[in-house]
């Protein structure tokens, strides 16, 4: 299945929920300058790390990073 992280991060949008995949996720939705259409680590996790709205799901999103590359090896 090849989707980018942008679109499997965008399974868990919900801009009532206060889990944390969730915040990262809506977040990310509403930032126009999040690469929505890459699957590289790097260049996503750099965004994050210099955009300060996401520095408290850092280490949501290194989870959610696990999750999506085990699911693009099914």
């Amino acid at each position: 299945m090849d989707l980018t992280f942008y679109e499997f991060l965008m399974r868990y949008r919900d801009k009532d929920s206060l889990k944390p995949e969730c915040r990262l996720a809506n977040i990310a939705h509403d930032d126009t300058q999040f690469p929505k259409q890459s699957t590289d680590f790097n260049e996503i996790s750099n965004h994050l790390e210099y955009t300060d709205d996401y520095g408290p799901l850092l280490v949501t999103f290194d989870d959610l990073w696990l999750s999506y590359q085990a699911m693009q090896e099914r």
